[in-house]
């Protein structure tokens, strides 16, 4: 899971080091990652985990299909 601060404006690279231990931490920075972050910073998160977060993360249809292009694929429904 890569570093990348201004997703959670509140934390520090030193603070998202301990928060991404976290499983539900991880999952709901990918999410909001999903939702704001720019391709070149998406592109560091692993493809198939962002893929399967796709569903779950709540886009307007044109991001979500923008996302799904260049993830290679539609996203899984109801896979997390």
């Amino acid at each position: 899971m890569p570093v990348v601060q201004g997703i959670f404006k509140h934390a520090t690279p030193e603070m998202l080091f301990e928060l991404l231990k976290d499983p539900q931490v991880a999952l709901k920075i990918t999410l909001e990652a999903l939702r704001i972050a720019s391709w070149p910073v998406l592109r560091l998160f692993p493809r198939d985990y962002l893929k399967a977060c796709l569903p779950a993360a709540e886009l307007r249809e044109g991001r979500l299909r923008a996302l799904e292009f260049m993830l290679g694929g539609p996203a899984r429904r109801g896979a997390r």
